[in-house]
């Protein structure tokens, strides 16, 4: 499965014609900031039994389905929140302290916190995968978001299954405080980031003299006043009868 997945990837990757869905698949459903969630979420996986890991995944597609179903009531929510409408809002980060935190201070609730987890996070998937659709009403679009979350998350899962329990679980709390840290920064970026300014445009309306206002309005010059000079200092001489 992994193979094919990567082949599937460098078929994308080395298409000599781009198409809008392979052009999301390689800048969004592929970014950073897409993966890493799905990657802890796969080494989750590895710390439950297999039965659990099934549910897990059933979990992820449940959540899908209800963050398509509450796309607008997100963002009508998050919209007030600053810098959220300029970074997906926040989804990276949500999930990336969600699986965090889940890898770190679950323990003996696995069994609950990691579903738990994989609803939220395809919640927010399924929303991220809506505003960064280029076609707008392409099922491929997310059919090929979903293929590929699940292709990571098990493909991780199966790797992570091969290490020692003591040393996987170690190695997914060093993980998790990783995700911790980026989420955090990622989304206090966000955040403390200002808006750009705009600049002022100059008013089209022209006032009643029928000049143009604004910045550049063009202004006539000052009339200049000045006395009259003395006729005799301008060398002028009367005629002698």
């Amino acid at each position: 499965m992994a193979i094919a997945g990567a082949a599937m990837i460098g078929l994308l990757a080395t298409s000599s014609e781009r198409t809008q869905t392979s052009w999301w698949i390689l800048n969004s459903a592929l970014s950073p900031e897409r993966v890493l969630p799905l990657v802890g979420l796969g080494f989750a996986t590895a710390l439950v039994s297999l039965r659990l890991g099934v549910l897990t995944l059933v979990a992820l597609l449940l959540g899908e389905v209800v963050g398509t179903l509450l796309y607008d009531r997100f963002l009508d929510v998050m919209a007030g929140v600053r810098g959220a409408t300029t970074h997906a809002f926040l989804t990276a980060p949500f999930s990336m302290l969600i699986i965090g935190i889940v890898l770190v201070v679950s323990g003996r609730f696995r069994t609950c916190t990691i579903p738990a987890a994989a609803l939220l996070i395809g919640a927010l998937l399924a929303v991220v995968t809506k505003f960064t659709d280029p076609t707008l009403n392409d099922l491929r679009i997310p059919l090929s978001g979903t293929i590929i979350a699940l292709w990571i998350v098990v493909a991780v899962g199966l790797i992570g299954r091969i290490f020692p329990p003591a040393w996987y679980t170690i190695g997914t709390r060093i993980l998790g405080s990783w995700l911790v840290a980026i989420g955090l920064l990622l989304g206090g970026t966000a955040i403390a980031t200002k808006p750009p300014t705009t600049m002022p445009q100059p008013s089209g309306a022209a006032p009643a003299d029928g000049l143009p206002t604004g910045k550049y309005r063009y202004e006539p010059p000052v009339q200049q006043f000045t006395r009259p000079r003395d006729s005799l200092k301008q060398g002028e001489h009367k005629l002698m009868p």
